[in-house]
């Protein structure tokens, strides 16, 4: 592990300013230094391992000397201000080659030049062969004179680490391009390929540079193109911001491929429209079994509805012809059995009941799905079978309704309810219900279908889509459909509403030191060290990277507001230990507070700004600590 001078030098190193051409901002701090304090030396020194090097000197000519006998290094290495009056009378100093040889030193005056993170790498420092006393007003210069050489290697500091990050973002962004499973492309606004991944070239069957030579236009199916073209004007307007559609290409060969495609747009710097990026997911085998389904269950439909007309055709003989009444009986037992062999070896539960609701039907599929046998649930009403309590007098309505008027709004139509198996366990399922009358009596006919499945891992798309996957919090998603939601109650009510944005303190520099798996152990824990020091009714959402916010409703006070916020700083303030790892971190927050008396009109987004921007106030304050503003 790297100790904090191996540090101090990492970082001198990095900025390129050793042993590096003169420039005139340093040269005139300098020569200011010497002007305002009157002394016939000042340096800007930069102190390495062995040496330290003159970035810019006034009054003198040599560019460096060795570390051990420079005054500097006492000011580097302490961090602090070094004044001394008279090199002679200071037993530091007095056998000093440097104060008894030239430049014969007795006054020296240095103030640290620090880093981003604290580390002093050198000094602006003003020298006199004569002892002096520093009035309070030449201190005060000369530490504001440090204090602009500090803002500049700040400045260099910021510019070297924002270059770092583009360049590691690049490569990112590069690597994820090229192996992503699903086709991406960069499209340009005239609708030509601008860069398009493997994946995409293999969906289409193009090779890129052949690919890259055509427009999406070129490779749309025609009758899929206007409506692509419909919601690509809407998203250049701005009505829509994002679109996505399924759609069919003609690939290289001539054959089509279904896709599903999401089309988003990236602007420049002056807001203009700069590309489309657009992902594209192979449907096509989807899209097979979706047509084949479909045709299969057309056909089952189909054959049901024959095989009915045919029962209904045999009846009609067999009251027109008495004398035939034996061969029409074993046509009709024969459709009958033919019409049972189908339905009991259907994907679908069967279900066919009188006009009073009493099961005459059921098949093999229905067994399987609610647990009666034909046995137990033939003869019974079909609302104490399947249909829950809540439901059951709707369902009588209904049957009543349908016989008066002859019509319902059901018929032919599929539609999602819950139903009750035998053994109480509630399950979605889709049904769809038609009507037969025959010889004037009434029969309804059900195709029922458990859509368990289909409703779970709708569910868990939905919830991923609203979880953060590190956390298990509320993500930036979920935050900005609730958040709303608490600000119109806070309105109706006259409450309060407290909106935290906490932000960790040096989270960077532990993903720099300790690497992802270690600053995502960290963030995880410290998500749940803010969970738990919140209240059950509050809500604790990851906003991005290691920013979160914190959603207090109905708060009284905004003492209760800081009282939370001081339990989440003394929460995270406690060590963190990680393997052999410990960390010690701290947070920052910020508090929008809101009322519906002094804010009615503010915006969800403009409490997450405004608690984002105390959130820095308090940043700037020096960190681990709180600043609250009120909304206006």
């Amino acid at each position: 592990m790297l100790n904090d001078e191996q540090r101090r030098l990492e970082k001198l190193y990095a900025l390129g300013l050793l042993d590096s051409e003169p420039e005139d901002f340093f040269d005139t701090i300098t020569r200011v230094a010497s002007t305002i304090l009157e002394t016939s030396i000042s340096l800007i020194s930069l102190v390495d391992e062995h040496r330290q090097w003159f970035k810019s000197k006034h009054g003198l000519e040599v560019s460096e000397t060795a570390r051990d006998i420079s005054f500097c290094t006492h000011a580097v290495e302490s961090g602090e201000q070094l004044i001394v009056e008279n090199a002679l009378t200071d037993e530091r100093f007095a056998n000093n080659p440097l104060v008894l040889n030239a430049p014969n030193i007795r006054f020296y005056a240095g103030i640290p030049i620090k880093s981003l993170e604290g580390y002093a790498l050198g000094t602006l420092c003003v020298i006199d062969e004569k002892p002096k006393k520093l009035t309070d007003r030449e201190l005060a210069a000369l530490n504001d004179l440090a204090h602009l050489a500090t803002r500049e290697l700040q400045f260099r500091e910021r510019m070297l680490e924002a270059k770092q990050s583009i360049q590691s973002s690049e490569s990112k962004f590069k690597t994820l391009f090229e192996n992503a499973a699903i086709g991406i492309a960069m499209v340009k606004p005239n609708g030509s390929w601008l860069e398009v991944n493997e994946e995409l070239c293999r969906i289409v069957g193009y090779s890129r540079a052949d690919l890259l030579t055509l427009t999406f236009q070129d490779i749309t199916l025609p009758e899929d193109l206007n409506t692509d073209l419909n919601l690509l004007d809407q998203l250049v307007a701005g009505k829509l911001d994002r679109y996505q559609l399924e759609k069919r290409y003609i690939k290289q060969d001539g054959t089509v491929v279904w896709v599903e495609l999401t089309v988003t747009k990236q602007l420049t710097a002056t807001g203009g429209l700069d590309y489309f990026v657009a992902i594209v997911k192979d449907i096509q085998s989807a899209k097979e079994t979706e047509i084949a389904l479909t045709l299969l269950r057309k056909t089952l439909e189909d054959k049901v509805s024959q095989r009915t007309e045919e029962l209904k055709q045999a009846n009609k003989a067999m009251l027109a012809a008495y004398q035939e009444k034996t061969a029409s009986e074993q046509l009709l037992q024969n459709a009958e059995l033919e019409l049972r062999t189908i339905l009991d070896n259907a994907n679908d539960a069967y279900v066919c009941m009188d006009a009073d609701g009493i099961v005459k039907a059921w098949n093999k599929q229905a067994e399987r799905i609610f647990g009666w046998g034909d046995e137990e649930a033939i003869g019974r009403k079909l609302d104490k079978l399947i249909i829950p309590n809540e439901l059951q007098q709707a369902h009588r309505a209904g049957m009543r309704r349908f016989a008066l008027e002859k019509k319902s709004d059901m018929m032919g139509k599929r539609i999602e309810l819950e139903a009750i198996r035998k053994d109480g366990v509630r399950i979605p399922i889709e049904l769809q219900v038609n009507v037969l009358e025959i010889n004037e009596q009434i029969l309804f006919t059900s195709f029922l279908r458990d859509i368990t499945d289909r409703k779970q891992l709708e569910s868990l798309l939905k919830n991923e889509a609203r979880n953060d996957p590190l956390t298990g919090l509320p993500n930036r998603r979920k935050l900005e459909e609730i958040l709303p939601i608490a600000v119109q109650r806070a309105k109706a009510n006259q409450t309060t509403l407290s909106i935290l944005f906490v932000d960790l303190d040096g989270f960077k520099g532990v993903n720099d030191t300790y690497g992802h798996n270690v600053g995502d152990m960290l963030l995880r824990e410290v998500a749940n060290r803010i969970d738990k020091s919140t209240r059950q009714s509050d809500m604790v959402a990851r906003y991005a990277g290691d920013e979160f916010i914190i959603v207090l409703e109905g708060v009284g006070q905004v003492a209760d507001a800081n009282r939370i916020a001081e339990k989440v700083l003394r929460a995270i303030s406690e060590p963190f230990h990680f393997n052999q790892i410990t960390l010690n971190i701290t947070v920052s927050i910020g508090i929008a507070y809101y009322t519906s008396e002094h804010s009615p009109e503010t915006q969800p987004n403009e409490l997450i700004r405004q608690a984002d921007k105390a959130m820095y106030t308090a940043k700037k304050n020096g960190k681990n600590g709180v600043f609250m503003v009120e909304t206006t």
